[in-house]
C-alpha cells in the first residue's frame, strides 16, 4: 500500500495534537510531530486523503467521524509489551498481594479485584493471573483482573489471547507449557483457566464516569502509561485511579514515573526501582 506523499504542517500538526489531547489527553510534544505523521499517513491512505488537513476535517466534521476517532486511537497509541516485563517490580507486587489477602476485611469478602490499566495487548493482566495461580494454588479468595486500554485493537488482540515467542521471551518453558496451547511454530493460546480470571474493558483514563464505572480494586497497575500524558492530564487519571482504589489499597507505576508534583492524595510506600503508592 502506497501512502500519500505530503507533509503534515505545523498548523496542522497543532491542531490535530490538541484534538487528539482533548479526546484523550495523550500529549505529542514538538519531538513527536514525525511519530505523529508517519502513524497517521496510513489512515489518508485508507481513507484516499490527499493531505493531513483533509485529515483533520474529517476527525471534525465526517458523518463518519466517531469511527475514525477509534481509528486514530489505535495508530496513536503505543503497544510493546511483554509478558514478565520487569519481573522484580512483579515479585514486589505479589508480595503487596500477600497482604492484602492476609487482611481480614478480604478473608471476610473473599474477592480481590486487581486493574491493568492501559494495558494493550494483554501481556500484563495475563502476567499477573498466571503469577496469581502460581502463587495462591488453593486459595479461596476470588481473583478478577481486569484490563484496560484505550484502544480497541490492543483489546480484541487480548481478548483472542494468542502471542508469540518473542512476547513469550521472558516466560519459562515451564510456564509456557503450563498455561499456553502451541498453535503452530510461533502461535500460543493462552489457556482457558487464565483467560477466566480477566476481563478487558475498552476505558479513556481521563473519563471519570468510564474510570468509575469499573468499579472499586485493591490493587492498580498503571506503568509505563501516564508518561504519554502531560502534567495536567496526569492529574485527571490519577485522580481518578484514587477514586477507584479502596482505602489502603496500592498503585504501581513504572520505573521512570513519579506522583511527584502530581498527585499528593497518595502515600509513597515503595521507592528506587519499585515506585509504590498507597490511598491513605
Amino acid at each position: 500500500m502506497e501512502y500519500p506523499n505530503t507533509n503534515l504542517s505545523d498548523e496542522i500538526f497543532n491542531k490535530l495534537k490538541e484534538l487528539i489531547y482533548g479526546i484523550s489527553g495523550i500529549y505529542f510534544n514538538e519531538q513527536k510531530k514525525y511519530l505523529l505523521e508517519t502513524r497517521l499517513s496510513r489512515r489518508l491512505s485508507i481513507l484516499n486523503l490527499s493531505s493531513f488537513e483533509d485529515y483533520y476535517n474529517f476527525l471534525r466534521y465526517s458523518p463518519k467521524k466517531n469511527t475514525e476517532i477509534k481509528e486514530l486511537l489505535n495508530s496513536i497509541t503505543t503497544n510493546e509489551t511483554s509478558f514478565f516485563r520487569d519481573l522484580p517490580q512483579l515479585n514486589v507486587f505479589i508480595d503487596i498481594l500477600k497482604q492484602v489477602v492476609s487482611a481480614p476485611s478480604i478473608n471476610s469478602s473473599k474477592k480481590i479485584r486487581i486493574w491493568s490499566a492501559g494495558c494493550s495487548t494483554g501481556e500484563e493482566p495475563y502476567t499477573i493471573a498466571i503469577m496469581i495461580k502460581e502463587n495462591f494454588p488453593f486459595s479461596n479468595i476470588k481473583f478478577n483482573v481486569i484490563g484496560s486500554d484505550i484502544s480497541e485493537k490492543a483489546l480484541d488482540s487480548a481478548k483472542k489471547g494468542i502471542y508469540n515467542s518473542y512476547t513469550l521471551r521472558n516466560a519459562s518453558e515451564d510456564i509456557i507449557k503450563k498455561y499456553f496451547n502451541k498453535i503452530d511454530d510461533d502461535a500460543f493460546d493462552i489457556n482457558g483457566e487464565i483467560k477466566n480470571m480477566t476481563s478487558f474493558f475498552n476505558i479513556n483514563l481521563i473519563d471519570t464516569k468510564e474510570v468509575k464505572n469499573l468499579n472499586v480494586f485493591d490493587i492498580v497497575l498503571c506503568r509505563n502509561v501516564i508518561i504519554y500524558f502531560d502534567d495536567s492530564s496526569k492529574k485527571r487519571v490519577i485522580s481518578n485511579i484514587y477514586e477507584s482504589l479502596k482505602m489502603g489499597g496500592y498503585l504501581f507505576l513504572g520505573h521512570s514515573e513519579s506522583l511527584h508534583f502530581v498527585s499528593t492524595s497518595f502515600k509513597l510506600v515503595g521507592f528506587g526501582k519499585t515506585p509504590l503508592y498507597r490511598k491513605e
